[in-house]
């Protein structure tokens, strides 16, 4: 294989594609989808509690108080001259929630002592702040006062129930689980709709033969594969840019994407190898997006025991299950390694269909 043959392809193809309409099209067209998904299924950010709060002397509570909060919720500390203002701003909304603390309140706390401390809740239907300040002073109070817990509780994540699409995109969130649909999509554009077209042009065309003159089958095979890399080496950042999307795991991202990306070049290949018209390509390149696409869906909500079999046995679906892995805070799946073996095995045969398949039109 020559190096210098192999860019020179690539960057022939490369300069073809962007003047091609229809590949531009293959390729913006995912983009705007995950615009669109960004405008119209926001994140949900973690929910903010605003406490007012008015003390007659130094106290740790609200700042305790909004650090138990944590990663869960935001909690806003809104200073009050006393306890009338804190209930008018808790009236008038502007709080969710009050405290009056006593004088010498943090040293009776922490002698065992009972000291009052004034709570101010809202009336009428009890809200999410009120709730969770309630609930978070227990725990506040015994810190304070050098108790210790009477357990420890040691909290895991469990792999989301077959069928269970809810708790999937509960916990990713809906635009993400979007996002990453039409991430996998983009690939399966360029692979399947931006490669094989340049593959069948040059035999449609007859420039094959003349490619075949300065280079051999594998000096082709690595500059159109050279193309679908660079493509999405370009539009996986943008479009992570675009959609705002943020990765709990960029090296499994990554990973994910190189995999993928190398096992489906190898079968769009195939595909432009066997089309005798760019015509013909056309009628039957959407039908191979759709195999791919599907089961990465379909893989990840949970079917019978012999479908789940079939479905996790593609490239499509471990890619999927990398990419939500990537994107959550904690993995999900964690099957990185079969993942990956899937995708590897399928490269291999894809390639070595492709190489037969060059070898015999040539013939």
């Amino acid at each position: 294989m020559n190096l210098r043959i192999v860019l020179t392809i690539a960057a022939k193809d490369v300069l073809a594609a962007g003047r091609d309409g229809r590949m531009l099209v293959a390729l913006i067209m995912p983009l705007g989808l995950g615009v669109l998904y960004n405008l119209i299924t926001p994140d949900v950010k973690k929910p903010t509690v605003t406490v007012a709060v008015s003390s007659a002397g130094e106290t740790q509570l609200p700042e305790l108080l909004r650090q138990a909060g944590g990663s869960t919720v935001t909690v806003k500390l809104q200073t009050a001259a006393d306890g009338a203002a804190v209930r008018s701003l808790v009236n008038k909304q502007k709080a969710d929630v009050g405290l009056v603390v006593p004088a010498g309140f943090d040293a009776a706390v922490s002698a065992g002592e009972a000291p009052a401390l004034t709570l101010v809740r809202p009336g009428g239907t009890t809200s999410f702040g009120a709730s969770y300040v309630t609930a978070s002073l227990d725990a506040v109070l015994r810190q304070m006062a050098g108790q210790h817990s009477p357990a420890t509780v040691a909290v895991q994540t469990t792999t989301p129930a077959a069928g269970d699409l809810g708790s999937l995109v509960e916990k990713l969130g809906l635009r993400r689980y979007l996002v990453l649909g039409t991430l996998l999509m983009l690939i399966a554009m360029i692979a399947f709709y931006v490669l094989p077209v340049l593959l069948t042009e040059e035999y449609e065309k007859k420039t094959a033969d003349a490619l075949l003159l300065i280079g051999s089958q594998a000096d082709i095979v690595a500059g159109k594969a050279l193309v679908g890399l660079t493509y999405v080496a370009v539009s996986v950042p943008i479009f992570l840019l675009v959609t705002q999307t943020v990765l709990g795991n960029p090296l499994l991202f990554t990973a994910a994407i190189l995999a993928l990306t190398a096992t489906l070049v190898a079968f769009g290949l195939l595909i432009g190898g066997l089309a005798r018209t760019v015509s013909q390509l056309n009628t039957w390149s959407s039908f191979p997006l759709l195999v791919l696409i599907m089961p990465a869906f379909l893989g990840l909500i949970g079917l019978p025991a012999w479908a789940q079999f079939i479905l996790d046995a593609t490239p499509g679906t471990q890619a999927m299950k990398m990419l939500v892995d990537s994107a959550s805070a904690q993995p999900v799946y964690g099957t990185w390694p079969i993942s990956l073996a899937v995708m590897a095995g399928w490269a291999v045969v894809g390639y070595f269909l492709l190489v037969r398949s060059l070898a015999a039109r040539e013939a």
